[in-house]
């Protein structure tokens, strides 16, 4: 499982640098949480199928991230775990908000992400039973487990914006999508060199 999530996380950051989103020593308010984070925008009403899509398909995604983030809070041995969850809980709860007003103003639900998952290129790598699992680790295995799946889980964000920054029209959410592809390649960035030295 290792190989295959470095793997994965490894293709997302192809031909990419991307800074770490918690320095060394900061903790959980670190680069990409809230001190630091842009100001959050109201979207324009102007929008497409990709936006909503995309906006959806993140809405889930990044509920499961905070889901796995709680538990990496609670059970990583790791000093480094423990900032990078703490970090990725604060920014991406400020971005469910965000989210979830924007498809209100635009009249769309919430829910539908993971269908939408499905329907384009098979289930997300986590899910609330993979979430369940982990919390069984315990130690290093719980580390592991935490900066493996979350790496893929980050890599699989920065294929989502990607595909937003190409076909979408909304300007708030293709600048969102550009924000999540520079911060998620800086997180897996630091994962893989946590993951490699552990």
């Amino acid at each position: 499982m290792k190989r295959l999530v470095i793997a994965v996380a490894v293709l997302a950051l192809a031909g990419c640098g991307g800074e770490a989103v918690v320095p060394r020593g900061q903790g959980a308010h670190g680069h990409g949480a809230s001190s630091t984070a842009p100001p959050v925008p109201a979207a324009s009403a102007r929008f497409n199928d990709a936006d909503v899509m995309f906006v959806q398909m993140m809405v889930d995604h990044l509920q499961l991230g905070v889901s796995l983030s709680q538990v990496a809070l609670a059970k990583a041995t790791k000093q480094e775990a423990k900032d990078l969850a703490g970090a990725i809980d604060a920014t991406q709860r400020e971005e469910l908000s965000m989210l979830k007003s924007w498809l209100k103003l635009w009249g769309k639900p919430e829910g539908g992400g993971a269908d939408l998952h499905a329907a384009h290129g098979g289930q997300p790598l986590l899910d609330d039973k993979v979430i369940d699992d982990t919390k069984n680790k315990n130690g290093a295995e719980f580390d592991l487990s935490f900066l493996n799946l979350m790496a893929g889980h980050q890599g699989a964000a920065v294929e989502m914006a990607l595909a937003e920054k190409k076909d979408g029209m909304n300007p708030e959410a293709t600048s969102y999508a550009e924000r999540v592809v520079s911060t998620r390649q800086g997180q897996v960035s630091q994962m893989l060199k946590a993951i490699s030295g552990s």
